[in-house]
């Protein structure tokens, strides 16, 4: 199973610069997570960094009006079963419109 993790340590180069910018965007309290950086890691990696920065951008909006303490990449596991962001009515109106 380790050789299916993405071992940031051993990456060199520019990937790690880009990680580095990336990981500036993360909130203060979370950057020394290593599931958190392995994610962003995985996505820099697929999506590119732009991507992944728009990423961040749209889920640190919803991250900063987050109740109580949790951390951000449970912020981001979480987020994927309640649909963050929330996605427009599919019939255009506002929500609860006749």
């Amino acid at each position: 199973m380790k050789s299916k993790l993405i071992a940031i340590e051993k990456r060199a180069g520019p990937f790690k610069m880009v990680l580095q910018r990336v990981m500036r965007m993360v909130p203060d309290k979370d950057k020394s997570d290593k599931r958190l950086q392995r994610m962003l890691a995985f996505r820099l990696i697929n999506d590119g960094e732009a991507e992944t920065t728009s990423y961040l951008i749209r889920n640190i909006r919803h991250f900063v009006h987050q109740p109580g303490p949790v951390s951000f990449y449970d912020f981001l596991m979480d987020g994927k079963d309640k649909d963050f962001p929330p996605r427009s009515p599919s019939d255009g109106g506002p929500p609860g419109a006749a």
